[in-house]
């Protein structure tokens, strides 16, 4: 499945480890002989300058207490070749750009890495550029100033009113600040509005609607276009969004989720399993959503770039091992809403390779012997939930922190493994123990990371931090989501009415329970088909299509342009024109014009004598600017 390539090379050190030990008869290892405990990496961390080298050195340590030079025989991986390069002998090359990357070393199953930053330099001193704090508002600042100071990356200022409030309003509540909201905002002279703001926003339904849509997108709630499956889907999306809006805390949201039994009618979150049906997809869904565990590959043999082992894969899918269903009659049939999830009293999953059955055990976790009728998805969730699991707390506070910042501290957000290490370590594990402490709140972690100065950052970049992709200097802009994207259409153009079959009047696209809803503008825009537990299948590139739907769509310019349209509506208002076009600004931008947009917006209007057309035409170029069409 991974396609083929040439494995041995004539001449090369393992070509000739492996011919002296066939040429030796192929032993077994002796008894009692040292093993390989650990690998040892120099430098494990080192600050270089722009088109310098240095040599990784890696030592293998064993139990005897020998060491060996082993770096002629490591793999060595740059995690990001914009910063630093390394050949097959470990020596590493820096490129012309600030960062900070990681070289993977890997040894006979084990893992290493040596962290290389390049940081700016002052071109009269050779010395790290200085960098001058911004305001601290809780230990986030802390964390990336640490690291922007490491780098010499300067932060770029701090967003003013208009953009906090557009850009909180989108990423907590899905959605545009109405005009009334965005005045009385701008108005407001209390130092502590921001906080307050966040607060509000964390209150209301629409964060609840617009984070069930981000946990029903990774759950797969799926329709499947099955008219039977409607009130599964239906029920459990409104189950995640009300436990959303009661703030329950995480380790039971997830609980409920593994442990689920009944039918979705009686216990929605069962409509997991409707989905997720085999033994293979249970490990594959948990480790990905819950832990940030890739472990797919575990299931045939040993992870190739982690220390997971096929007993970790079936260690896992031992606690599947008694979940049985019965009634409906399957994924893709009529009456599948009707089957039951149970328990079995007993159940057991065999290493494929050795016929030994498997306990149940989380990775690095104790082996379980499990009581008859028990539960072994209870001892799942409560393993999860321990404060020394690595992987839980931390893969919930980088999804949260990739939300807000376009990408996680580690990136892919779901991919916590040793050879993919943080862009901030510190900051990560010191999110994940506040998670922790505060006994899983969800809302705590939004609240810590968007009253923070590091979220209040201008998206705008200064020269030396522009080439920033991971340190957050700035804030890096992203483009509204397919359904935040609709409604906001929508709200510009004052559309409400007959938008979604079958649901009541005026549902948003964020509050849709499934995937199911046929629409053009979705799909284009990138609406992920939910088919894996990925947030990668939401498409956020923009696109030449994409572009020309704004600009060209009949349907989208009939709203916008026609009599009686919002343009319509605002060429017979009796208002004066500045008044008008300050109230445009405010509802598509969230900001009052400049003075020079002013002057051009009345001009434009004057010169079409206050036609709705001229109307048409502002609103047409709004909501083209990228402005409108990107969180920033």
């Amino acid at each position: 499945p991974h396609g083929g390539s040439r494995r041995l090379t004539a001449g090369d050190p393992e070509t000739e480890l492996l011919r002296r030990w066939i040429a030796s008869g192929t032993p077994w290892e002796e008894a009692g002989s040292s093993r390989m405990e650990r690998i040892e990496i120099t430098p494990a961390i080192r600050a270089l300058g722009r088109g310098h080298q240095q040599q990784i050195v890696v030592t293998a340590v064993f139990t005897d207490g020998s060491r060996k030079d082993v770096t002629r025989t490591t793999d060595f991986r740059s995690n990001d070749t914009a910063i630093a390069t390394v050949d097959e002998l470990g020596l590493l090359t820096t490129a012309e750009r600030t960062g900070e990357t990681a070289i993977v070393c890997m040894y006979r199953g084990q893992v290493g890495t040596a962290r290389i930053l390049v940081p700016l330099t002052q071109k009269a001193t050779g010395a790290v550029a200085e960098v001058k704090p911004f305001p601290r508002s809780n230990f986030v600042d802390d964390h990336v100033l640490t690291k922007l100071r490491q780098l010499g990356l300067p932060p770029s200022p701090v967003v003013d009113d208009a953009g906090f409030l557009r850009r909180s309003t989108l990423q907590i509540a899905g959605r545009l600040p109405t005009v009334e909201e965005a005045k009385q905002f701008l108005a407001d002279t209390d130092p502590a509005k921001r906080v307050k703001l966040v607060d509000r926003l964390l209150e209301s339904g629409e964060y609840a609607d617009f984070f069930a849509q981000k946990w029903a997108d990774v759950l797969r709630n799926k329709l499947r276009k099955q008219r039977d499956r409607f009130p599964g889907t239906v029920g459990f999306h409104r189950w995640i969004r009300n436990a959303l809006a009661d703030n329950i805390p995480y380790d039971r949201f997830v609980k409920e989720i593994l442990t689920a039994s009944g039918s979705p009618a009686v216990n929605p979150p069962s409509q997991w399993y409707g989905e997720v049906r085999s033994l293979d997809r249970y490990v594959d869904d948990t480790a990905q959503v819950f832990l940030g565990v890739r472990i797919g590959c575990a299931r045939c043999h040993n992870h190739p770039f982690e220390k997971f082992s096929q007993d970790d894969y079936f260690g896992l899918a031992a606690f599947f091992s008694r979940v049985g269903r019965k009634g409906g009659t399957g994924l893709r049939t009529e009456r599948a809403s009707e089957e039951v999830i149970y328990v079995l009293p007993s159940g057991e999953v065999k290493h494929p390779l050795t016929g030994k059955v498997v306990l149940p055990h989380g990775l690095d976790g104790p082996l379980l012997d499990i009581a008859p009728y028990d539960d072994p998805r209870l001892h799942l969730a409560e393993w999860m939930r321990r404060p020394d699991n690595p992987y839980f707390a931390r893969v919930f506070v980088n999804r949260m922190w990739a939300h807000f910042f376009s990408r996680g501290l580690v990136e892919p957000l779901d991919d916590l493994r040793l050879t993919n290490p943080a862009a901030n370590e510190a900051l990560l594990n010191a999110l994940a123990q506040e998670f922790i402490k505060s006994k899983f709140d969800m809302r705590h972690i939004v609240r810590l990371i968007c009253t923070s100065t590091t979220y209040q950052l201008s998206s705008a970049p200064l020269d030396d931090n522009l080439e920033d992709t991971q340190a957050n200097a700035r804030f890096y802009p992203q483009r509204l989501s397919a359904e935040v994207l609709f409604d906001a259409l929508n709200t510009v153009t004052q559309t409400t009415r007959g938008q979604f079959s079958g649901l009541p009047e005026g549902t948003t696209a964020v509050q849709l329970p499934h995937e199911d809803f046929p629409n053009e503008f979705l799909l284009l825009f990138g609406r992920p088909p939910r088919e894996s537990a990925c947030e990668c299948e939401r498409v956020a590139e923009p696109s030449l299509s994409q572009s020309l739907f704004l600009m060209n769509d009949p349907q989208l310019l009939s709203k916008i342009g026609n009599k009686g349209g919002v343009a319509g509506k605002l060429a017979t208002d009796k208002r004066p024109p500045e008044e008008k076009v300050r109230e445009l600004f405010l509802t598509v931008l969230s900001r009052p014009p400049t003075p020079e947009e002013m002057k051009k917006a009345l001009d434009h209007i004057q010169s079409e004598k206050g036609a709705h057309t001229a109307y048409g035409d502002l609103i047409w170029v709004m909501l083209n600017m990228k402005e409108f069409l990107y969180v920033r």
